[in-house]
């Protein structure tokens, strides 16, 4: 949800040559919450870019989901990619995250992030002590 962090992943994943999944992933949000009267045009769009074959930025994707995704944009809807866009999150959740937080750009990003000053004080909040308890009933 963190633009900034967002922009910092594309950045690794770019490096990666796998910044295709990150865009593909937000091409389906864009679908799913789009508006409803472009839902083929761009239903279509994402299926040239990501999916077809010799697409300019081809996803990787098994291929009983690719089967699943062709048969469904026979008729397009909002939803059509969500199994698509579930295989290529796994894949990032899997792989490509898990070494994202590893890295030097993600070290850079937690040391230039700004921290709440309530956070500072204890590492779990619901952990501090009541100032005014009052007894038991």
């Amino acid at each position: 949800a963190d633009p900034l962090g967002r922009a910092q992943l594309l950045d690794f994943l770019k490096k990666e040559f796998s910044a295709e999944n990150l865009s593909f992933w937000e091409a389906c949000e864009g679908l799913r919450h789009g508006e409803q009267a472009r839902i083929a045009a761009i239903v279509h769009d994402i299926y040239q870019q990501f999916l077809a074959p010799g697409a300019t930025r081809w996803v990787n994707i098994d291929s009983k989901t690719m089967e699943r995704t062709l048969e469904g944009i026979k008729t397009p809807h909002r939803y059509v990619m969500d199994d698509a866009q579930m295989h290529i999150y796994m894949l990032m959740k899997k792989d490509s995250y898990p070494r994202f937080l590893k890295s030097e750009l993600y070290r850079n990003l937690l040391a230039e992030a700004v921290i709440p000053p309530e956070t500072k004080r204890r590492v779990f909040p619901f952990m501090r002590k009541q100032r005014h308890s009052s007894p038991s009933p």
